[in-house]
């Protein structure tokens, strides 16, 4: 089913942070042997409409669409630039405005109970290979960091996971965040295989963080089955 406000003004706004987070990384070089498979068509009514296929087997779930995240990039933008983030080199540096830099792919999210899962459908493979790079990177160089926003600071802790899936790349972390009283913690999988990225985000903690682990690579295996 689609997403109806209020729940898609939070959900879309996460969903956009998401896809941001993932897409405006630096390019980096990348590998042109360490291919990703060819593209995939797909526009944004038929990413739709698999992400209603998959919704149906989900509780509960909402899908946002394509239009309805575009329309929350301002509101996404001005809040990450707002952000105070220490070390600065592992905030979003914007080469262009987010609107510029996602309009030749197409979105997509599913908000199922308290997991969100995006999806973007790239122009190519070699732009998301490039673009996976630069993200990898820099969580290997920011596994510590901390935000500050409208007054309030927040450390942050970034633990990698062992996960695998039918994807050509995958990769998981657990995120530690704490304000030095309260702690939580969130489990983030990301996936990329031809020109498509996905992304499974869930709170967690270490007693469900293995259960919460195998679903998420379940969920990127059946997207992706979804999708060809």
């Amino acid at each position: 089913m689609l997403a109806h406000r209020p729940q898609i003004l939070r959900a879309a706004s996460l969903a956009v942070v998401a896809l941001v987070m993932a897409s405006c990384s630096a390019p980096a070089p990348s590998d042109t042997n360490d291919s990703l498979g060819p593209a995939i068509e797909r526009n944004a009514q038929q990413l739709e409409e698999a992400l209603n296929q998959f919704a149906g087997d989900q509780p509960g779930a909402t899908v946002i669409t394509d239009a309805q995240l575009r329309s929350m990039i301002p509101k996404a933008q001005q809040w990450l630039e707002d952000v105070e983030v220490n070390p600065s080199k592992c905030g979003i540096t914007f080469a262009a405005p987010i609107a510029e830099q996602l309009q030749n792919s197409v979105m997509g999210a599913v908000e199922a109970g308290d997991r969100l899962i995006t999806v973007a459908v790239y122009p190519d493979s070699e732009t998301l290979k490039s673009q996976w790079d630069a993200q990898a990177a820099a969580s290997a160089d920011c596994s510590r960091y901390s935000v500050k926003v409208d007054g309030e600071s927040r450390a942050f802790h970034l633990a990698k996971q062992s996960v695998q899936s039918t994807a050509k790349l995958t990769e998981g972390y657990v995120v530690t965040g704490s304000d030095g009283k309260k702690t939580s913690q969130q489990l983030v999988v990301r996936a990329a295989t031809a020109n498509i990225l996905l992304g499974v985000q869930q709170d967690t903690n270490g007693a469900t963080m293995p259960e919460h682990l195998a679903a998420a690579a379940e969920t990127v295996d059946k997207l992706i089955e979804q999708l060809n």
